[in-house]
């Protein structure tokens, strides 16, 4: 053992790292690591993604299997002297009425063809209810125009009378605003396409029974989303038909995963009667209750196990309540059991079994237990009704009649929560050996496990002292979480190697699952707090002096009065021990009338936030003493009922919902076990990934036999001693990461601790005592704050406010070097060649488009609908297309429009000038705008295109039959090489996109030395320039100024500047700092000059004269090693 403490403060994108000496309290070592959160967005975006060009590719099959029916059947079309302005929602109303052409009838059919509706709209209107969202009225509103009017009539309604019908638009009528969307059911396309074949069977016999039956399964057909794509003879392992020869019934079957101790049976389904059974007697088996044998007997739990089955509705509370009448004791008694994120008790209590009973066609508890298992794992894997129907028939043939499935199926959609609860980690096999000795003995399941010799199938780490981060975060299924926790046990091996293994490991985790999440609460915490402090002020000072605001001289010399205000507004003028009133003029004159109080004794809550503090008269806060308001009022002199303080704390709108559990406590503080339960709740973080990572942690160190003690302490405990050590956080850099670590890492070794036993360490009952004395310990709030708010070392405090200690803090960043990464934005642009107005040549630009000309649109963050039109007419009117293509239309439709409604300003009903889109002035009052016409008939116009940026670099991904390119831009920045050319004696950068790597031969990628060489020219680095290093985003580099010798550490973030037919800025670079996210506006900077006085962003192009750059690796602890030359050439080539 090393004599040391290591704390860490693992947050969402960062692990804070604290190691100091036990003993006295010297800081070795504090460093922040900072990583890119997990995010399960780009997952969610590259799936969206998929399934968009999977939707496009089944549209255009269906396309050309539409074509191949006409043709089969004789139907033969000739569009050459078709019109191109049919409207195909008016051939499909005309065709349910009068004959088409083939030409009309396969452009008609194409449309159904390619938007056919949503098929799970038929699932849904078989379940009826009601709908609250917009979108879900919008739907209800199409399904009952359906019961008179087809898909086809309803869009063709909408487009005569507002010019739009695909998407999801909003439209105002009789000044209400109504919501309107292009969503109908597959089925109500199929009745309007075999409505209109039936008509024009009429009139064509070659339209045969044969035909319409064909088309309709081209249609509606699709393949079971169970069954994935593939088939007997195309197989994929991606669906049914593996290529092993394989075949599955549900492809979601494999993603199961399989039992931990028996690695052939797949995990149950926690739905199962199996897994509900073994799950509530392990729960029971986890109490302690006030018996002889402190545990439940195998009688009481088959009691208990009948009642949980029976009862109609049950929850934990009342279950414990159960437990408790029937042993003769209170819920108090109790200990044990779970509790979730607000301290509410968590006890499986047969769920699904009791509401499966409600089932009227089927009697659930006369089915045996093998059936029950296999349906729920039927319901659990299958969540729509073909599926389910065919699992039924497979997996339990004969066992359902028909109304039986078909409630089942009902069943499963009303309760789809039920089932989403997905698996167990044992398998049924497992469980049924263990249910029997859950019953006959009082032992929790991984203690049963250890005694019947059941080993774990995967295989432990067979590295000695360190820790497999792979393994240990296997069973932490939020990815967020997972990377964290992995980083901080990277972080724990590395220190282990460099220190020796450590005395104590210190661990606080991340409150919120995501980063967007954990900035948002900070900022709307810190906006309540505000909002809160003000209202306070601003009554009180209205009660006082009818100002705004109190004078400040009675702010002088008066303690904690601006808290004292706060409780006060909180607390509704009230003090709550005893009711009365407090008039503010009395609480300002009077300041020693009144008290904080904390609530619950601070030894026992370690809660001296203003959750735990009330305003109250100091004559009641004296006859309370260290009880909770629930043991103390009732008998205080001058206070009134507890009855109407239950009352009056419930119904308050301002108390916290917090504060309110602690003012309505009624469990007896002074029992042992209580104040044990409530230190370990109040102290000791229990969630699920912190239990994960300490047990795992604790089981690694047990196991290697190392003597190291581990905790996991809540935030708010170390929070609270930042604040009363006078630590500030800042969050301008990424010192507060380590601060965090080391305050964590001492708060193990408060002066608290000498006197208890230490419950970080553990804290079984009996352990509440005076180490010396044996005596059980009963702390004031005075002795607490000496014991716990005072530093565990002399002088730590003020080392941690030192610039010295600043200076010595490390960085060290997660820096991505993968090469098969996205390569740019999923966004397609076409592009066109113009000569806009201000070129002196033709140019190839992409295409901008302004999609609604009717909608006002934004001014911020960037110009939309109406605002984004008028910027761009008053910089450039040849932008537009329309100018350049269509004059005649430009001219004497839209100019005149903007002529006569300038300049586009009009009072709204309060008198307060407002903007107006001149476009949609016309369209309320002459229908939608036309392009240009003699008989004033032509097509209507929605958008308008415009030439937008120049086609600089960008991914080819034009079609064979487009004319001009089809392109993907925002490349993604890869890597940048760094050379130094010796004739010049400056340094070159050399940046690689993702794009520019591609296969070779042999399975190999990366890219050849042909385009390298390629992209080595036109980035201007010299024949004779010397190869120096590779850096990816985030790697750390050394600037150092050879003249003055001043240096500075950057973060490298990408190769950038000006990549088009007019501008290519060569060697330039974007630097981002070393110890925080960004810099400031005009920072001046060791070297490279000044940040822009503008800007955040230090771009700069390196061509400069007497610097040195070294590239700086860290391990992950944010040691430093310096790097001159890493090869004699950069990397080409990579193995897939």
């Amino acid at each position: 053992m090393n004599g040391l403490v290591l704390g860490l403060d693992i947050g969402i994108a960062s692990v804070g790292v604290g190691i100091l000496e036990k003993d006295t309290g010297k800081i070795v070592h504090a460093s922040s690591r900072l990583f890119p959160a997990a995010t399960a967005d780009n997952n969610v975006e590259r799936r969206r993604n998929r399934q968009g060009r999977r939707l496009n590719r089944r549209k255009k099959h269906r396309s050309v299997r539409l074509q191949d029916l006409f043709e089969g059947y004789g139907l033969l079309t000739d569009f050459s002297k078709v019109s191109m302005n049919l409207n195909p929602y008016q051939l499909r109303v005309q065709g349910m009425k009068n004959q088409l052409t083939n030409e009309e009838l396969f452009i008609a059919l194409k449309n159904i063809v390619k938007r056919r509706g949503i098929s799970y709209l038929d699932d849904a209107s078989e379940d009826g209810g009601t709908v609250s969202s917009d979108y879900g009225k919008a739907v209800e509103e199409n399904r009952k125009l359906l019961a008179e009017k087809t898909p086809g009539q309803i869009q063709l309604e909408r487009f005569e009378k507002y010019g739009q019908l695909r998407g999801d638009f909003t439209v105002e009528e009789n000044g209400e605003k109504h919501r309107l969307i292009n969503v109908f059911s597959t089925s109500a396309y199929r009745k309007e396409a075999e409505r209109i074949l039936r008509k024009q069977q009429e009139f064509n016999n070659k339209i045969t029974d044969e035909f319409i039956e064909d088309y309709l399964t081209i249609l509606t057909g699709k393949r079971k989303y169970y069954h994935g794509p593939g088939n007997e003879k195309s197989r994929t392992d991606y669906g049914r038909f593996r290529t092993d020869g394989t075949t599955l019934d549900n492809i979601f079957g494999i993603l199961i995963g399989k039992c931990t101790f028996y690695p052939e049976e797949y995990r149950a389904s926690k739905a199962s009667y199996t897994a509900q059974e073994f799950n509530l007697l392990n729960d029971l088996n986890n109490l302690t209750v006030p018996t002889e044998t402190k545990k439940l007997s195998e009688e009481q739990k088959k009691t208990i196990i009948e009642y949980a089955k029976s009862a109609k509705t049950l929850g934990a509370s009342t279950l414990l309540k159960y437990i408790a009448k029937m042993i003769d004791a209170s819920v108090d008694q109790i200990r044990g059991y779970r509790v979730d994120v607000n301290n509410k008790p968590e006890i499986h209590t047969f769920e699904v079994y009791r509401k499966m009973q409600s089932l009227e066609t089927i009697k659930v508890e006369e089915l045996p237990r093998k059936v029950l298992d296999e349906l729920a794992h039927i319901l659990t894997l299958n969540t729509e009704r073909e599926g389910i129907e065919e699992a039924i028939k497979s997996k339990l043939k004969d066992t359902f009649n028909r109304d039986q499935v078909l409630e089942l199926v009902q069943f499963r959609k009303n309760n789809s929560s039920l089932f989403s609860k997905g698996w167990h980690n044992f398998s049924l096999k497992l469980m049924m050996e263990l249910i029997p000795e859950l019953y006959e003995t009082s032992e929790e399941q991984m203690t049963i496990l250890t005694r019947l010799g059941k080993q774990r199938s995967k295989e432990t780490s067979k590295r000695t002292k360190y820790i497999d981060e792979k393994e240990l975060t296997e069973e932490i299924y939020n990815p967020v979480v997972a990377k964290s926790v992995r980083q901080a046990i990277k972080i724990i091996n590395e220190a282990t190697k460099k220190y020796g293994i450590f005395d104590n490991i210190v661990i606080e985790m991340a409150r919120e699952n995501n980063e967007e999440d954990a900035k948002k609460n900070y900022i709307k915490q810190q906006k309540a707090n505000q909002d809160e402090k003000n209202a306070a002020m601003e009554k009180a000072a209205f009660q006082y002096n009818g100002k705004k605001e109190l004078p400040d001289n009675i702010f002088h010399g008066h303690k904690e009065f601006t808290t004292k205000i706060r409780l006060w507004h909180q607390q509704g003028e009230k003090c709550l021990y005893t009711g009365k009133n407090i008039p503010i003029s009395d609480l300002i004159q009077n300041q020693y009338k009144y008290e904080i109080d904390h609530i619950l004794p601070l030894s026992l809550s370690f809660d001296d936030s203003l959750s735990n503090k009330v305003l109250v008269l100091a004559t009641a806060n004296q006859e309370k003493g260290q009880r909770t308001p629930f043991q103390a009022l009732d008998s205080m002199d001058d206070a009134w009922s507890y009855r109407e303080f239950k009352s009056y704390v419930k119904d308050s709108k301002l108390l916290s919902n917090k504060k309110k559990e602690y003012l309505l406590t009624e469990e007896d503080i002074s029992k042992i076990e209580v104040k044990q339960k409530f230190i370990e709740r109040n102290l000791v973080d229990t969630r699920y990934s912190s239990r994960v990572v300490l047990n795992a942690l604790q089981d690694f160190y047990k196991s290697h036999q190392f003597d190291t003690t581990i905790s996991v302490v809540r935030g708010q405990f170390t929070s609270q001693l930042r604040r009363k050590w006078g630590l500030e956080k800042s969050r301008e850099t990424y010192h507060h990461h380590a601060v965090d670590a080391l305050i964590i890492a001492a708060s193990s070794q408060l002066r608290l601790w000498k006197k208890h036993n230490n419950p970080l360490i553990s804290y079984k009952e009996g352990q509440f005592v005076d180490s010396e004395t044996g005596e059980i310990v009963s702390l004031g709030d005075e002795e607490y704050k000496e014991l716990v708010f005072k530093a565990p070392y002399d002088h730590f405090v003020d080392t941690l406010r030192s610039k010295k200690f600043e200076d010595s803090i490390l960085f060290s960043y997660q820096v991505d070097s993968k090469y098969n990464r996205k390569i740019s934005d999923a966004t397609i642009y076409a592009t066109r060649k113009a000569k806009l107005d201000k070129d002196k040549k033709e140019y190839t630009y992409t295409l901008g488009k302004i999609k609604d000309i009717y909608a006002l649109g934004t001014k911020t963050p960037s110009k939309t609908g109406f605002y984004k039109f008028l910027d761009l007419y008053k910089t450039d009117k040849s932008q537009f297309l329309m100018y350049q293509k269509d004059r005649k239309t430009w001219d004497e439709v839209i100019e005149k429009i903007i002529e006569q409604y300038r300049p586009f300003k009009e009072y709204d009903k309060n008198g307060k000038e407002v903007d107006f889109n001149p476009f949609e002035k016309y369209r309320i009052g002459n229908g939608p705008i036309r392009k240009y016409s003699r008989k004033g008939n032509g097509s209507v116009i929605k958008s308008m295109k415009y030439y937008d940026n120049l086609l600089g670099k960008f991914v080819d991904i034009t079609p064979s039959e487009s004319k001009n390119p089809v392109a993907l831009l925002s490349l993604n920045p890869w890597r940048t090489d760094v050379y130094y050319n010796p004739e010049t004696r400056k340094y070159e950068f050399l940046g690689l996109k993702y794009a520019d790597l591609c296969f070779g031969k042999g399975g190999s990628y990366g890219i050849s030395e042909v385009k390298y060489n390629k992209i080595r020219e036109k980035e201007g680095i010299g024949k004779e320039s010397e190869f120096k290093f590779t850096l990816y985003k985030n790697d750390l580099i050394l600037i150092k100024d050879t003249e003055t010798n001043s240096q500075q550490i950057f973060r490298f973030w990408s190769r950038t500047g000006k990549d088009n037919p007019k501008r290519f800025e060569k060697h330039k670079i974007e630097l981002k700092p070393y110890e925080k996210a960004r810099f400031e506006k005009g920072e001046e900077l060791e070297v490279l000059g000044n940040v822009p006085p503008s800007s955040n962003q230090l771009q700069k192009n390196m061509q400069i004269e007497n610097i040195s750059i070294y590239k700086v690796k860290t391990d992950v602890l944010g040691n430093k090693h310096f790097i001159k030359k890493e090869g004699e050439k950069p990397k080409l080539k990579f193995k897939k």
